[in-house]
């Protein structure tokens, strides 16, 4: 067997047999890993390709094989450009003209555009025509036929921009295209070795494609990389593995799109194979694939989010209550799906579109399996949580609908949650802004304080409970009395010593208040109470008082529902 080999790398073959085979490795980088994944899923879908070409694609060890390189890059430019006009580009509204010489007709044809998420990554892109009939080439006759099918194309459309031909202010210049104009993406697929090495994966090259955000969005420039490397070269060349990875990921990431902000996450693992079966896992109970918005692939629900973190938990959230059943506590049958899908760590990326695409945060994450199990705890029972409502509803209305300000508390929620730090702090400083109940949230917050939180934060069951007893009456006593002294109070105590004179004198003002019952600080509560812990207990207090238990079919007073557009509308 002839063998090119560049670094103790196999970059392509030509077996015994005559046949050519080329062998994806895994980079370690886990966009072009799942690219990898990608691209032979949809190999799968093009047997019939394969068939015609002769090419057999060899899915367990990731290797394409045909009769020699030229046919085998030939079938995987193939699958690219197919998976890009089949799942990447969309029809837009508006149509325009064509000349179809072989019938020597004037026809319309559907222009197209790619979709909301693609292109915020994929962008300057402009179809190629090369096939051109201009218009002062016409002669009288053809001329008056175009003239007539502009007349008639154009009666009665609806698209903003009439239909005519393309650069039409220019005489010499205005033409009608050949052929129906095409979106697509240039690749140059380089799997030959030489003297270069892939800058993604170090694999032997002798020319690649030079990179771009398409291929890779975190990109830098080549001068900027110098400043993190002066040893490097400046140039940036990526292999054809790297760069058909490149391409196809787009096919099996997660994202969401709202306005100018782009949300996207992805799972790596240490192995294709673990890689490609934690994928497999994904798409057997967490699918999108037929129910996905243009907007966002892991729900069908409208998620106002701005931020990295709560786009994160909206994932989170999304993933669970697809595969409830499979994950929850009493049934976990495939007990290695179980620890594939729970293990593996993610990555997510949040990027702001303005005159170009700039990512601004990134975020590692590898406890979906203990954030689960806190989601079924808390949504467990009468009292269990619909977490997709409660998180819809931690927002701030600072101005009409729901706005990035709006949600920053939101944010700051997650951001603590996806560490399994402390949020009773931030989660008090909410409430009281928000000025009226969330519901679910009482149970939210007690549940993460007692199982969820790290260790070291983590607040003992009985103390919750007390706090919980504590904030329920003064709560009673706030609404029923319209006395908001004591609460304030107890929120804005700034040292341990204020907070336990406020607790002595709640005692005091509400001694055997009617609706509340008489407040008592029990023992226990004293003893356990010291500088590390006090703010703790203090913002639990006050979150229970200002968020009561609700049962899942009663209405908090002047509840505020986000309608289907984001707005707010009072009930």
């Amino acid at each position: 067997m002839n063998s090119f080999i560049v670094d103790g790398s196999l970059e392509g073959s030509l077996e015994n047999n005559g046949k050519f085979e080329l062998n994806f490795k895994d980079t370690g980088n886990y966009w072009l890993d799942s690219g990898i994944v990608a691209l032979f899923n949809a190999f799968d879908k093009h047997k019939k390709l394969a068939t015609n070409l002769g090419v057999t694609v060899k899915g367990r060890r990731f290797a394409v094989e045909g009769p020699d390189q030229q046919t085998v890059v030939q079938f995987i430019s193939q699958v690219i450009d197919n998976l890009v006009n089949m799942n990447y580009i969309t029809p837009t509204q508006n149509k325009d003209i064509w000349y179809d010489e072989a019938d020597g007709e004037f026809k319309l044809y559907q222009k197209t555009n790619f979709t909301p998420f693609h292109s915020a990554l994929i962008s300057g892109v402009v179809p190629s025509i090369n096939n051109k009939l201009l218009i002062k080439d016409m002669n009288a006759d053809l001329n008056e036929k175009f003239e007539a099918a502009l007349d008639s194309f154009n009666e009665g459309t609806e698209q903003k921009a009439k239909i005519g031909p393309k650069q039409a202010s220019n005489v010499d210049k205005a033409y009608v295209p050949m052929d129906v104009p095409k979106l697509s993406l240039k690749t140059a697929l380089d799997f030959e070795t030489g003297k270069n090495n892939c800058s993604f994966c170090g694999h032997s090259i002798k020319k690649g494609a030079n990179p771009t955000g398409v291929n890779y969005p975190w990109l830098t420039s080549s001068n900027k990389l110098k400043n993190f490397n002066p040893m490097h070269k400046g140039k940036l060349v990526m292999c054809g593995y790297c760069e058909a990875a490149s391409i196809a990921v787009y096919d099996l990431l997660r994202y969401h799109i709202n306005g100018d902000r782009l949300f996207v996450a992805l799972p790596h693992a240490e192995s294709l194979d673990e890689l490609r079966s934690v994928w497999n896992d994904i798409k057997s109970y967490a699918p999108t694939e037929g129910n996905e918005s243009v907007y966002c692939n892991f729900t069908e629900q409208k998620i106002p989010t701005f931020h990295l973190s709560e786009n994160f938990v909206y994932l989170a959230i999304a993933m669970y209550q697809s595969i409830k059943d499979y994950i929850s506590l009493g049934d976990r049958e495939d007990k290695d799906a179980w620890q594939r899908f729970t293990s593996k760590r993610w990555y997510a990326t949040l990027g702001v579109k303005t005159q170009s695409l700039q990512f601004r945060r990134n975020f590692e994450f590898a406890r979906f399996g203990d954030m689960f199990l806190f989601f079924d705890q808390v949504t467990e029972g009468e009292d269990g949580v619909d977490l997709f409502q409660l998180f819809s509803d931690l927002f701030v209305e600072k101005k009409r609908g729901i706005s990035i300000a709006n949600v920053i508390h939101r944010e700051k929620i997650c951001e603590k949650m996806l560490s399994f730090d402390d949020i009773s702090s931030e989660v008090e400083r909410f409430t009281f802004e928000k000025g009226r109940p969330v519901r679910g949230l009482h149970h939210f917050v007690k549940i993460y304080m007692i199982i969820s939180v790290k260790e070291g934060s983590r607040v003992d069951e009985n103390i919750v409970e007390i706090c919980e007893s504590i904030g329920d009456r003064i709560g009673k006593y706030s609404y029923f009395t319209k006395d908001k002294g004591v609460l304030f109070g107890l929120r804005n105590s700034k040292n341990l010593t204020e907070f336990l004179e406020n607790l002595n004198s709640a005692q005091f003002k509400m001694p055997n208040e009617k609706y509340s019952g008489r407040l008592r600080i029990p023992k226990e509560l004293l003893l356990s109470i010291n500088e590390k812990n006090w703010r703790q207990y203090k913002s639990l207090i006050t979150i229970f008082a200002k968020n009561p238990p609700l049962k899942k079919e009663e209405k908090i007073e002047g509840e505020e529902v986000p309608d289907e557009t984001g707005e707010v509308k009072e009930e």
